[in-house]
């Protein structure tokens, strides 16, 4: 007995570990064999060792850190406003629960992750966009093995109850446009109500991307939202104003347009009550109308089916096809 303790005190030199520890760490391991395991006291505590040294995480990376380079990495592609979106999103979970954000990635939990979405996005739509941001953070830390599974893949996306949007009416567009052309913005304005072009896409077409010839408008894909290319039809009433529209500068887009938007929305009388995308639901609603053709419409909505124009976008109440043939054409 006495050589054994020798020799046990031999093998645990230098590593400061003590006889009475390798004992617990022995005794532990074995408490958690079953009666009906086969393998020997020996052969059991060997196997724990052989897939604990084969399963322990050699790269650690806390969020907060990796959260940075996540961000960084985006850089080389991303526009800045997709930029802006992964910034504001990681800066809020690191914000409401700063604990969270020092933990590593291998640490982190479904349920913990679930309710740090919870706590810090309130709305279903903003619960979705931070969960799709976190689960590629997680994805991109998967690859570099700072973590061996993706939490976010289990939790649930909110549903999202959608609010009828009612198109403006042709009062509130005559409105709406006369106080554009007074902010030198008809162009961009137009664009939005007579096309459907989103706002993010409006800002960066210039005035090469319109073909008055051709009655189309090119929505490149550094452009567009999703990120592919479509053309879009140019009615009578948006080529009146494109052709009579200023033409000095590359981007359709005059400076300080975010300004300039606020108070055109303002003196139309929609100040605190805009609704974001009633311009592209004012389009899709028209159109419908008018045109009745649903798939024509999906194209120039950039859609990938027709179910989104259908469930979302199309509310024709209250719009006669008198109307609708006179916002298309000429007041």
């Amino acid at each position: 007995m006495k050589n054994e303790i020798i020799s046990a005190l031999e093998i645990l030199k230098g590593t400061g570990v003590s006889i009475i520890d390798a004992a617990r760490f022995v005794r532990n391991i074995l408490d958690s064999k079953t009666s009906d395991f086969k393998l020997s006291d020996v052969q059991y505590c060997s196997k724990v060792v052989q897939v604990g040294v084969k399963n322990i995480r050699t790269k650690e990376m806390s969020f907060e850190s990796g959260f940075e380079l996540y961000y960084e990495s985006k850089k080389q592609y991303l526009r800045p406003d997709s930029l802006r979106d992964i910034r504001t999103i990681g800066k809020r979970l690191i914000r409401f629960n700063s604990k969270f954000a020092k933990l590593n990635f291998s640490e982190l939990t479904r349920s913990e992750c679930e309710d740090w979405l919870v706590l810090s996005f309130h709305t279903p739509s903003q619960f979705n966009k931070a969960r799709a941001m976190l689960h590629a953070l997680f994805q991109f830390a998967l690859r570099r093995e700072w973590c061996d599974k993706n939490p976010i893949k289990f939790i649930e996306r909110k549903k999202i109850i959608e609010k009828e949007i009612k198109p403006l009416t042709l009062e509130e567009v005559k409105h709406l446009l006369r106080n554009a052309k007074f902010q030198n913005c008809l162009a961009v304005v137009g664009l939005m109500m007579y096309a459907g072009i989103r706002p993010r896409e409006a800002k960066r077409l210039e005035w090469n991307d319109i073909d008055l010839e051709d009655n189309s408008i090119r929505v490149r894909s550094q452009c567009s939202k999703t990120g592919g290319v479509r053309h879009v039809e140019i009615c009578p009433n948006l080529k009146n104003i494109l052709m009579n529209s200023n033409k000095e500068t590359q981007r359709i887009c005059p400076k300080n347009w975010n300004t300039k938007w606020q108070i055109i929305r303002n003196r139309t009388g929609f100040k605190g009550c805009w609704v974001q995308d009633i311009l592209r639901h004012t389009y899709a609603s028209f159109h419908a109308k008018y045109y009745k053709d649903l798939s024509r419409l999906q194209l120039n909505m950039g859609h990938h089916d027709i179910s989104l124009l259908r469930s979302r976008y199309v509310n024709m109440s209250g719009i006669s096809f008198c109307s609708a043939k006179q916002f298309f054409g000429s007041f």
